[in-house]
């Protein structure tokens, strides 16, 4: 599906980090992103590669700082890259922070993209429906697709008119997510869970599963399978992510809550609606047989914050007519 993630990345860096920034360098950072569970569950041969690509990445990030001009450059890049300079940081430890940064920002958003449309693909009845609502929101909300382009802001895209379009990204991110966190309690408490009352004593160790609450049949009936409407009513705002009374934790919660949550839902549903209004997307098999056939990768049972995929998916693009 580089179709989809490649764009999600290509423009999530030239948002942030402004037009001049490097955009080819999405294989490199593949690699990287896909050594990661090789390097926690210490599987052999995965270090030449992803260090190769994270010198590569490093030379063009380090070229990129170096000839920053706050002058010219776009003006979210311009008042950042100043900053190395003024604390007289080096440009390698400065290259390093960058793809630092850059890890945060794609690792996740990535897969779940992914996983979006290839449990949209896997679900026909749920892709149209998907994209009936995109094409009806672009149509009554903007008027015509360019419109919706120059106009599309995290606020518009929150509003009821993508209601399903919000449940398929949030039900993506409830079977995409694999994080487990870790709390310190500072006092003794007792934590309500249900009908029981579990007490937890001052300095001990609480570690949380995110993925046991979010694979919970007696809260998500069919808690395995892929349900497109299942948090239609739900809506991001402000400060607040409300599933409708759902236990999700995808995006964290309390002050450890996750500082890029809206930034990440907005670029997910901008390449969706983006990607569906321009293309007729159609799996392609493996093999002998229909498309017909097709079914989606397993998960890979080496994760890290969210599913990886056991392969890539195929598929085959025919261009719309964008009113």
């Amino acid at each position: 599906m580089r179709s989809v993630t490649e764009p999600l990345y290509v423009g999530a860096n030239g948002m942030l980090f402004g037009t001049r920034f490097p955009q080819d360098t999405y294989e490199d950072f593949c690699i990287l992103l896909n050594s990661l569970p090789k390097r926690l569950f210490k599987f052999p041969f995965w270090s030449i590669p992803f260090n190769r690509a994270r010198d590569r990445l490093l030379q063009r990030i380090s070229d990129y700082l170096e000839g920053a001009n706050p002058a010219t450059d776009d003006k979210l890049i311009a008042t950042f890259t100043p900053l190395f300079k003024e604390h007289n940081i080096p440009i390698e430890v400065a290259a390093s922070s960058v793809l630092s940064f850059m890890s945060l920002l794609h690792q996740n958003t990535v897969n779940v993209i992914f996983w979006l449309f290839t449990w949209l693909l896997a679900d026909p009845t749920s892709l149209a429906a998907v994209r009936s609502e995109i094409d009806k929101a672009i149509r009554e909300d903007f008027g015509n697709f360019q419109t919706f382009i120059a106009e599309a802001n995290p606020e518009k895209l929150d509003s009821p008119s993508f209601a399903l379009l919000n449940s398929a990204v949030l039900e993506t991110m409830r079977l995409a997510s694999v994080q487990t966190g870790v709390r310190v309690a500072t006092s003794d408490i007792d934590i309500k869970d249900r009908e029981k009352t579990v007490p937890i004593l001052e300095g001990e160790y609480v570690v949380l599963d995110p993925r046991g609450a979010h694979l919970d049949e007696s809260v998500y009936p069919n808690c395995e399978k892929f349900v497109v409407d299942r948090f239609v009513e739900s809506e991001y705002r402000g400060d607040f992510a409300t599933t409708a009374g759902y236990p999700f934790f995808t995006l964290g919660a309390g002050k450890h809550v996750c500082k890029g949550r809206f930034l990440a839902l907005y670029e997910i549903k901008v390449v969706t609606i983006v990607y569906l209004s321009l293309f007729d997307v159609t799996p392609i098999g493996r093999g002998e047989g229909p498309s017909s056939t097709w079914e989606p990768p397993k998960p890979s049972s080496h994760s890290i914050g969210t599913i990886h995929p056991t392969e890539d998916v195929l598929v085959r693009l025919r261009l719309r007519s964008v009113p």
